[in-house]
């Protein structure tokens, strides 16, 4: 089963995770599971030279997913670098039909508003997801899915429907299993039913092309 959708460690067990690693310097396992993608805080005046790099490593048909990528509001002095760099990293999700993993800090609204400009066919998926019920109603109004690592807010994990969540270790050290335990107490289902949900949507997300 494929459970962590997001992790920068690699896994103890491959198939279990999404190793998200340089698109530099590629180096995939067999049985590996792996997402790409120009990271917010990376973004220079270079980008587009870095994006070229990019795109020929995500035709690798190991990488699954495109990301993190996406706009950070505390990154002030490139946003509209961000923003291009993001906008270019959509079009490839879209042209090698991969989900998109998104760092999103305090640009929801512009976010949003990315969504409903481009009518993106892909799955969208806001990862770490710690911010408060309202921003994940608008995100959820907008058929995203949404990613919880080990800290989130517990009305939040609530109200999300099961199929549209996803898990995560992102750079923590924990077990992606007590993290399913942790959100599946939250909503009051055994933890045993919850990792075939998980999986479930995994598999609807990642492996449906």
């Amino acid at each position: 089963m494929l459970l962590d959708i997001h992790t920068h460690h690699q896994p103890n067990v491959l198939s279990e995770a999404i190793q998200n690693i340089s698109f530099k310097e590629f180096q995939a396992q067999k049985g590996g599971y792996y997402s790409v993608g120009i990271h917010p805080w990376d973004v220079t005046s270079n980008w587009e030279t870095d994006f070229d790099v990019l795109r020929k490593t995500a035709t690798d048909d190991r990488i699954i997913a495109i990301g993190e990528v996406g706009i950070d509001r505390f990154v002030t002095d490139n946003i509209m670098l961000q923003k291009a760099a993001f906008e270019r990293q959509i079009a490839l999700s879209e042209e090698l039909r991969l989900p998109l993993i998104i760092h999103c800090v305090k640009c929801y609204n512009e976010l949003i508003q990315l969504k409903r400009d481009l009518h993106p066919k892909q799955p969208w998926i806001v990862h770490g997801f710690r911010n408060n019920p309202f921003i994940a109603e608008r995100l959820l109004s907008e058929d995203m899915y949404i990613s919880f690592g080990d800290r989130y807010q517990s009305t939040v994990v609530q109200m999300v429907p099961d199929e549209k969540l996803f898990v995560e270790t992102d750079e923590s050290e924990s077990d992606i299993r007590l993290i399913i335990k942790g959100i599946a107490d939250v909503k009051g289902k055994r933890s045993d039913d919850f990792i075939w949900q998980i999986d479930t949507n995994v598999q609807h997300v990642f492996f449906k092309h």
